[in-house]
């Protein structure tokens, strides 16, 4: 669905300037959509099953449990990655600023840092809304019951969807609008469009996971009710 559109309306349509790496990118971008999509209906179909009785929905909870698993590994080799991240955003800085009191500064070592913050920021968005690592404010849910805080979390989760979504829309037009950008101060013209991409990646990540939660709450809702009676 997304491949065919971006392909219809930007690849197809791909100004005279633009590289095979542009081409690439929007592609990246085209399938990453699809394939976050698919998990999407799969958690969907998957959670409508959880809700129902029997082996079927047995089953499902099954599988369930089993996305969640993988889910958390591939949690973990984000936050492996965005410590490798971090810590070369931190040599790059440090050398450079031994570099600038002996000899000389790395060259664009401003541009390199912003970049790897970017991508750090990025790869952790949808990680911290999966582990639920985010800052809450629950002086009020602390009082309510457990099925209450489920139906906060629903609404709290259905803002976050519009709003990202949001966000998503208007970030995605910036992608292939900084094309033939170049990063401000670069010394080699480093071009701006690659970390408007890793920050289109991350946007579309933590929205699937928010999507992801809000499709999974209906049914631990549902399941609770059922255990209370």
């Amino acid at each position: 669905m997304f491949t065919f559109f971006i392909y219809r309306h930007l690849i197809a349509q791909a100004d005279s300037f633009w590289t095979v790496q542009h081409i690439l990118s929007l592609w990246l971008l085209a399938v990453l959509f699809d394939v976050l999509a698919l998990l999407l209906l799969y958690v969907a179909a998957r959670s409508l099953q959880a809700a129902g009785e029997g082996p079927g929905g047995e089953r499902a909870r099954a599988a369930l449990q089993k996305l969640a698993d993988r889910m958390r590994r591939i949690d973990h080799m984000i936050l492996w990655v965005a410590g490798a991240v971090l810590a070369v955003m931190v040599l790059i800085t440090f050398v450079s600023v031994i570099g600038r009191a002996t000899y000389k500064p790395l060259p664009d070592d401003i541009t390199a840092a912003e970049w790897a913050l970017v991508l750090m920021v990025s790869l952790m968005l949808g990680t911290l809304q999966g582990r639920e690592d985010h800052i809450e404010v629950t002086a009020l849910s602390d009082t309510l019951s457990y099925r209450w805080n489920l139906y906060l979390r629903v609404f709290g989760c259905l803002v976050g969807v519009v709003a990202v979504t949001r966000l998503c829309m208007v970030s995605f037009e910036e992608v292939p609008d900084s094309f033939l950008e170049i990063t401000y101060g670069s010394i080699y013209e480093l071009p701006s469009w690659p970390p408007r991409l890793f920050f289109m990646v991350g946007l579309a990540w933590w929205l699937t996971r928010i999507a992801i939660q809000f499709v999974m709450l209906p049914v631990l809702i549902r399941l609770d009710a059922r255990d209370q009676l």
